[in-house]
């Protein structure tokens, strides 16, 4: 997603850092892919046993994968990261049970906690995809997100982030603001 490449960018696959709970971040940074090792759409699949994370190193199977590992739960096959806000269940794994999921727009007075989804709509950044990251902590009036396919190189040691989003609180209400100025928060 992120614009353009740098001379810090690692290759397509790498490990980039851990999210909270041990998640793997990786590099997406698909101009470096060689089509020879990628001739084939499914070797791109992400699977941890037979469960589906997604298309190799995406957002939505960053996500995916996150609350998988984290929490035991999915949310359904989605098109778009952007679709991820009309979503309003996951699904328990080890189960099949179905739980409820609440969005929450941004500039709402719901404050984010760590954990939950935050998901961009389609538009500038992230054209037609929309965009998904997980919140991994509140710092301040900062909102620390860790997501695949923004940045691709390593985080320092120890980093469990990738961004930090400025969070601005007015009259009781909650609004994130994103490090891109041609992108729109939807929240989760």
């Amino acid at each position: 997603m992120s614009k353009g490449t740098t001379s810090q960018d690692a290759p397509f696959g790498t490990l980039l850092g851990y999210a909270p709970g041990g998640v793997a971040i990786y590099s997406s940074d698909y101009s470096s892919l060689d089509p020879q090792e990628y001739e084939d759409d499914a070797v791109f699949r992400s699977y941890i046993d037979d469960e589906y994370m997604g298309h190799k190193w995406q957002c939505v199977e960053f996500a995916r994968r996150f609350l998988f590992l984290n929490y035991g739960v999915v949310f359904t096959d989605v098109g778009m990261a952007w679709e991820i806000f009309s979503l309003r269940f996951l699904r328990e794994v080890v189960n099949d049970n179905i739980l409820p999921l609440q969005a929450f727009p941004n500039g709402s007075p719901r404050a984010p906690v760590a954990g939950a989804l935050l998901i961009w709509d389609k538009g500038g950044e992230f054209k037609d995809t929309g965009h998904v990251a997980i919140i991994t902590q509140l710092h301040g009036n900062k909102v620390r997100i860790a997501e695949q396919n923004v940045i691709h190189s390593p985080l320092p040691q120890g980093q469990q982030w990738t961004r930090e989003l400025e969070m601005v609180v007015e009259n009781g209400c909650y609004t994130l603001k994103d490090t891109f100025d041609d992108t729109t928060i939807l929240a989760g």
